[in-house]
């Protein structure tokens, strides 16, 4: 059986006694040292409890201890001089391995092998904080102890509402996890198809320091993409490659976003410059231009300033798309490819409906940009015939999320006709794409295995919001 010693003296020693005696004596057989009678009440004295009455500036001789097998020492001694003293009498059981636990009352400084010291400043200090509103409530009494456990309680307008749980595991799989979710006095454990509401209480594991930033991401308001992927908008112009014509349309889709979307900045890097002056763009608020004279390798650039800039957004066109597939999925941040048509025009956005759970994923980003952009947004299903369970689950989910977004303007469109016509006799529209591994790479294989999740590569003439989404 397990057995305790613990060394006690004032009245948090005689509550932490009472609580043992009341609740906890079948845990283990208790020794007590203790040196006042008044911190030892008449009703402790029962089986599976021995008192031992030492004067804490006498701990000379404690061979009768020293023979004991313990599993563990805890010195609960409210008086600083004797607390060391008693600290220092029974090191020899940490120095047999056994676990000393000792209750630092005043914040004291040191270190010992096997004596776990909780200091009650802090234990103190981070109750009162988490009195405050607005703060994370880190579990301190299980697991490591270290704050890496957390409860946050998600608000109504926070960048995680209506997103899957799984998905959010899977992107921050190596970080932090959501295991458990408290929604209205219940328990939920997360499915793959678990959506966060509004006011739910999640569980979420991860290191300290990881927490403290998601716990800031989820009290984002939504409507702020393009957070939570970064905070800026960024175009690379490559000068040697691009004609005036092609930067200027990309120009102007890059600072019409920045004046729709809540970005922070536009970031316009320039390689290979050449005598073209881009002085006109400083007129506009927010925009910083940088000119590399010497880089010249397009990825290189764009992952240096990935970083640097906190790019949440990358705007690119049809050419560097299709030469950068594999380097843009492990960018793993969204961008707009930017068709033949100006962004300006774009009064509808469209999401074609298919059996994929990727297009439930991008659903936040979907009803945020939408809103931002002030856009009609339509649900096309265009294969009608082989919808099945899974594809009329994502259209509800859809029309849920709108309820809950308050977006009128939203329509599911179905059409059973030959859906590559049926899209390119579209005007003004903007297109959203899960992008992951399985996109295609080439049109050619799609031109002769048409496949209604692969069509949007024939689609280069409309501008499409490229959304990143596990495989």
């Amino acid at each position: 059986m397990n057995r305790v010693l613990i060394l006690a003296q004032g009245k948090e020693a005689t509550n932490f006694i009472s609580s043992i005696v009341k609740d906890y004596l079948n845990l283990a057989e208790f020794d007590v040292i203790y040196q006042n009678e008044s911190d030892i009440l008449d009703e402790f004295r029962v089986d599976g409890i021995n008192f031992y009455k030492i004067p804490f500036n006498n701990f000379t001789n404690l061979n009768f201890f020293k023979n004991k097998e313990y599993s563990k020492v805890i010195i609960v001694i409210k008086n600083k001089f004797f607390a060391l003293n008693a600290l220092d009498s029974v090191k020899f059981f940490a120095e047999k391995n056994v676990l000393v636990e000792f209750i630092d009352f005043w914040n004291i400084e040191f270190e010992y092998k096997n004596v776990e010291v909780i200091k009650l400043p802090s234990i103190i200090n981070a109750t009162l904080i988490d009195l405050l509103p607005n703060v994370p409530v880190f579990a301190r009494n299980i697991g490591l102890g270290r704050e890496e456990i957390m409860q946050v309680e998600v608000p109504p307008s926070s960048v995680f509402l209506h997103r899957l749980v799984a998905m959010l595991n899977e992107e921050n799989k190596t970080k932090w996890r959501i295991v458990a979710i408290y929604r209205k006095d219940k328990l939920i454990l997360p499915n793959p198809m678990t959506t966060i509401l509004p006011y739910d209480k999640l569980i979420i594991i991860g290191n300290s320091k990881v927490l403290k930033d998601v716990y800031k991401n989820i009290k984002k308001d939504a409507g702020m993409f393009p957070a939570p992927y970064g905070n800026n908008i960024y175009l690379l112009i490559d000068r040697k490659e691009m004609d005036h014509k092609e930067t200027s349309k990309l120009l102007k889709a890059a600072i019409h976003l920045q004046r729709k979307l809540k970005s922070k900045k536009l970031i316009i890097k320039i390689i290979n410059p050449n005598l073209h002056r881009f002085d006109k763009l400083r007129k506009f608020e927010n925009v910083e231009i940088y000119v590399d004279y010497y880089n010249t390798d397009k990825q290189e650039v764009m992952l240096e300033d990935l970083i640097k800039h906190s790019i949440g957004l990358f705007v690119i066109n049809n050419k560097f798309y299709y030469k950068n597939v594999d380097f843009l999925l492990k960018l793993k941040k969204p961008f707009l490819k930017v068709g033949y048509e100006s962004i300006k025009k774009c009064k509808t956005t469209a999401l074609l409906l298919k059996d994929d759970e990727s297009v439930a994923e991008i659903s936040p980003v979907v009803f945020d940009i939408s809103s931002q952009l002030q856009t009609e947004l339509k649900l096309l299903d265009m294969d009608p015939e082989n919808v099945n369970l899974k594809t009329k689950e994502i259209t509800e989910y859809y029309k849920n999320l709108q309820k809950m977004y308050f977006y009128k303007n939203v329509e599911v469109v179905i059409n059973s006709k030959n859906p590559y016509f049926e899209l390119k006799k579209m005007k003004n529209i903007c297109f959203f794409v899960p992008f992951n591994s399985k996109i295609p790479r080439n049109k050619l294989s799609t031109i002769f295995m048409p496949d209604i999740e692969k069509i949007h590569i024939l689609l280069d003439e409309f501008n499409q919001f490229m959304i990143p989404t596990k495989d």
